[in-house]
């Protein structure tokens, strides 16, 4: 009788919850003022990096080959031919790196593993790397004795090249295994310390960029097959992950397994056009629910299913490109992950566009959009990041309203700048930092449930196919300098003050950091004027004196020749 009734609690408890569940409101559009106030308590403040972008040693202590490192070896690839393979040498730097840290007094400290780094040919069972393992065991223990808590990703990009090679990477479902069976490896060896773990990061960028439109490695245009053939295995590869961590080790280990989604966000043109409307919805659920959904809701979003599937027929193909999952994966992913993970970094205006099926297959023209920009907005240091905080506080009610209100933490929010010469008073970042987190804080009031924030990214670093040319990071490295040596921007003592106040306390106080952080920053660029000035004077002392030299030499027996012909 008592289970009857339990049951019947239980059945009145989801009706009412499913009842009580909003609708994102596509047409609501609230870009109010400034919100002064603080976080709770138990919110989290860190900052990332990736192994790929920041370690370098890309052939030391036996670490194996990774479709980047042979992607970049590749020419014409990378931003004038760069390579990450010192990049800012953080394998050799982790305890000045980790006074960085210190000194932003984050809570938490996002970085990646890479799998070639511990297996170096991807394949568990063919070797192991007791000098990768050693490196992630002291980095972990270096960040606990300093009482900073290591969120770690497991797949930041940097597939084993030999798995790309015998299997065509994330194209065949075997990866689904050797990922199993590097992430059990990293369970084992690091879970009794690590316990928030992130299976993958932006998954999207992985499937489009490097199946589709071929720019990140391993750099394969399989147009309108590719990415979809990649995320599917990609999805069942973290559900596998969560299940594998789930059986054997949270009861033991008591963390966490999430995956770390990155997306714009898509804002309708017109916003009493149904069709903008829908073209938005199909942008967000094209880059962001394409994953989320199967994970919270059991399989893709129905829209991507009947758009990709209409284009397919209409190219002449019997079934749709976008593949399907049986009913029991459908019961096997949903539900794994224990939280999500939001990247963002900037927004779209949206508008619908009807691309012809005549075109050919592709993941852009099956969504039928066009994205804008407002000419309105400040124009951004780098290419595409324009600031638009409010899209994020947009972004996360949709996270929300259609995920059922998981525990959220930001994982990536920051923006680059496009400089070659030394620049610290990064006034922009200072205005992009504050609106941003501000507008999360505004999320937070409106009840969407986020835990932490992870601004990105620590340093300056390897920024895939822009190679140097964009900075993303707090601190900025010094590339040309053989010591790689890291300098502090402004927006480092302003992203200090909004830890240590734990939010916003009153406009007086906002505005005396963002005084005092241009401050500092000017005296610190006046220090560091001198280096770029050394690197150029090396310049004119190999380069220019030499070939100057080199011309008065021959103009010199041009003249002795002509003078002498003329005595003759």
């Amino acid at each position: 009788m008592m289970v009857c009734g339990l049951w019947i609690f239980q059945l009145l408890w989801l009706t009412f919850y499913a009842w009580g569940e909003e609708d994102f409101q596509w047409t609501q559009n609230d870009r109010g003022s400034f919100y002064y106030g603080t976080f709770p308590t138990s919110f989290t403040w860190g900052v990332g990096s990736s192994a790929y972008q920041t370690e370098g040693a890309w052939d030391t202590d036996g670490k194996g080959q990774s479709i980047w490192d042979s992607f970049t070896h590749r020419k014409g690839k990378v931003f004038m031919n760069q390579t990450a393979d010192s990049s800012c040498d953080g394998y050799f730097k982790v305890k000045e790196d980790m006074e960085l840290l210190k000194e932003l007094k984050v809570s938490h400290y996002r970085l990646s593993i890479s799998w070639p780094r511990l297996i170096p040919t991807g394949i568990r069972t063919e070797a192991v790397n007791e000098k990768g393992i050693k490196y992630y065991n002291d980095l972990i223990n270096s960040l606990l004795e300093n009482k900073i808590t290591p969120v770690v990703t497991l797949y930041h990009w940097d597939l084993p090249q030999t798995l790309q090679e015998r299997f065509s990477g994330w194209q065949n479902i075997s990866m689904v295994t050797y990922f199993n069976d590097y992430a059990t490896l990293c369970f084992e060896r690091f879970g009794d310390r690590v316990k928030h773990w992130i299976t993958f990061n932006n998954p999207w960028s992985v499937a489009v960029e490097g199946y589709e439109t071929g720019e990140h490695a391993p750099g394969l245009k399989l147009r309108g097959t590719g990415a979809y053939k990649a995320a599917h295995h990609i999805i069942r590869a973290h559900a596998k992950v969560w299940h594998t961590y789930n059986k054997h080790w949270r009861s033991k280990h008591k963390g966490f397994v999430g995956i770390s989604l990155t997306t714009e966000w898509g804002e309708p043109v017109d916003i009493s056009s149904q069709k903008d409307i829908e073209a938005a919805e199909r942008f967000v659920q094209f880059n962001f629910g394409w994953f989320a959904n199967p994970i919270y809701n059991g399989d893709y979003p129905q829209i991507m299913k009947e758009y990709i599937g209409q284009k397919s027929a209409q190219q002449g193909l019997g079934l749709s490109r976008l593949p399907t999952f049986t009913s029991q994966e459908k019961s096997y992913i949903k539900g794994t992950s224990d939280f999500l993970g939001v990247g963002h970094f900037t927004t779209r205006y949206i508008t619908s566009r009807n691309f012809p099926s005549t075109q050919g297959p592709s993941y852009y023209t099956d969504r039928d959009l066009t994205e804008l920009v407002d000419p309105k907005w400040p124009e951004p240091e780098s290419k595409g990041l324009y600031s638009v905080p409010w899209g994020f506080r947009r972004l996360l009610n949709f996270v929300k309203t259609q995920y059922g209100n998981p525990m959220v933490y930001v994982t990536e929010n920051g923006v680059s700048e496009k400089m070659q010469c030394a620049q610290l008073c990064d006034e922009w970042r200072i205005q992009y930092l504050k609106g941003y987190i501000n507008e999360m804080l505004k999320a937070i009031k409106d009840g969407v449930n986020i835990q932490g924030y992870t601004a990105w990214s620590l340093l300056d670093k390897f920024e895939w196919d822009e190679g140097f040319s964009e900075r993303f990071g707090l601190y900025f490295v010094e590339f040309r300098n053989k010591n790689k040596p890291r300098y502090p921007k402004a927006s480092v003592q302003f992203y200090k003050k909004i830890i240590s106040a734990n939010g916003f306390p009153n406009h007086r106080e906002v505005e005396n950091w963002h005084r005092k952080s241009t401050e500092t920053c000017s005296t610190t660029n006046q220090l560091l004027a001198a280096d770029p000035l050394i690197t150029h004077m090396e310049m004119v002392t190999e380069i220019v004196v030499p070939t100057v030299f080199t011309l008065c030499i021959l103009i010199s027996a041009v003249l002795l020749m002509i003078l002498l012909r003329r005595q003759s």
